[in-house]
Parts: structure tokens; C-alpha cells; sequence
């Protein structure tokens, strides 16, 4: 995986925002609130079916990223639900891995040994601490805390108030639930879904569903998505 960290830059790099629903109306606010080196010029989305201008930009469809990339534009996946995410990308081969925004909110702390993937989202009042590594297109929200040489996949949401509590490793395509706790050294495996408020004591297996104090496991089924556990 090509690394790489946000860099500080006094130039707004046109953004490009996949995903117009919640999760991309907050990273819109936050680019044209914060000075995060990139400016907001548009979203992407399936549901949009024609080209149409919008207050401070345009909305088009998913497909209409093949005509940006003869611009210097960046792009970012805003899309909640971590299996959409993975199947959207999965169409998007045509976006080079550098031309994805990695973007950390100002109010975050990460610690300067960290490495984070290209795509990432971090966001305010989260925490992550020495030799911490995140994989790409991975969202890390409000409050959450990454301690200690964890290892955080790609393709992977850590919810709200969600505490890992070091060395620790999430698979790729995995949802954290949040207020879940997962102990030390505990490793969870792909495509697991951890309930909001878990409390994972013991590794958990590929294709898994955990909830409860202590969490209890049990497979999770192939159609069982976050919308109809979560939701």
C-alpha cells in the first residue's frame, strides 16, 4: 500500500466528494470550514442522474469522475456503510491511489509516527497514538481512540466513542460500533460487524457478527448489512 500523510499546503486542491448523503455533507463543511489545503467543488453520487450545478459546485453522477480526471482534481469516498464503500471503489479502478485526499480534521490529535492510507477520513476529538497504522478509504470518528500499534485495515468505519485500546487489528471492510471497546491485542477479522457499546474480550473470526458485554459471537450471515442490524 502506497502510504502516505496529509500534507500542509497553502493551495486548495479542487475536492471532489463521493457520496452526497450525511457523512459527505459533514466533510464538505469541514473543508470549507477548515483550511485542510483542499476546496470543495462537488459531489458524486448514484442517486444523481444528470450533471447539475448547486450552491458552491455541481452534483453529477458516480460515472461522471471519468471526465475529472483530466482536471487536478481530488476525490474522497464519503459512504457510511463500509460494504457500499468497498463495492463503489471496486468501480473506480480508473482513480489513481494519489488522487485520493487523505483529510484529518484539525481537531484530532494523531501522533507523528502514525501512517494512514490514502481516502482516509479523520475525525475531530479523536486519538491515535504511537505506531499506529490506517489502511485507506477508513473513516475514524468523534471521540474515537486508536492506543497504541493498532493496525486499522481498509474499508473500515471505527463509530463514535469507539476505543481500541492497543495492539489491536480490524480487518478490512469492518464496522465498530459506537461506544464499542475492543482489549489489547485482540484482532478482529474481514467483514466483522462489532455492535454499538460491545465489548470485545477475545479475537473475533472473518465474517462475524459481535454484540454485548461481553461480546457474543455468531456468523454473520451473507445479506446482513449494516442497514438491517444497526438500523
Amino acid at each position: 500500500m502506497n502510504r502516505l500523510q496529509q500534507s500542509v499546503s497553502k493551495d486548495e486542491r479542487p475536492l471532489v466528494i463521493i457520496g452526497c448523503g450525511s457523512q459527505g455533507r459533514m466533510l464538505r463543511n469541514i473543508v470549507e470550514h477548515y483550511n485542510l489545503g483542499y476546496k470543495f467543488v462537488g459531489f458524486l453520487d448514484d442517486q444523481i442522474t444528470d450533471f447539475r450545478g448547486i450552491d458552491g459546485g455541481f452534483e453529477a453522477p458516480v460515472s461522471y469522475s471519468q471526465s475529472l480526471l483530466s482536471e487536478e482534481v481530488f476525490f474522497i469516498l464519503a459512504i457510511g456503510n463500509v460494504d457500499n464503500r468497498y463495492n463503489v471503489a471496486k468501480r473506480l479502478t480508473h482513480i489513481p491511489e494519489n488522487r485520493y485526499a487523505t483529510i484529518i480534521h484539525p481537531h484530532a490529535y494523531v501522533d507523528h509516527t502514525v501512517e494512514i492510507g490514502y481516502g482516509t477520513y479523520i475525525s475531530a476529538s479523536v486519538a491515535i497514538m504511537h505506531g499506529v497504522t490506517v489502511g485507506s478509504h477508513t473513516s475514524i470518528l468523534t471521540g474515537s481512540v486508536i492506543e497504541y500499534e493498532s493496525q486499522i485495515g481498509s474499508f473500515v468505519n471505527i463509530s463514535p466513542n469507539a476505543t481500541l485500546c492497543g495492539n489491536v487489528r480490524v480487518n478490512d471492510i469492518s464496522f465498530v460500533g459506537a461506544g464499542a471497546s475492543i482489549i489489547q491485542g485482540i484482532t478482529l477479522g474481514e467483514r466483522n460487524l462489532i455492535g454499538a457499546g460491545a465489548t470485545v474480550i477475545h479475537d473475533v473470526a472473518a465474517d462475524s457478527l459481535a454484540l454485548g458485554t461481553p461480546a457474543v459471537v455468531k456468523p454473520r450471515k451473507k445479506e446482513m448489512t449494516l442497514s438491517n442490524v444497526f438500523m
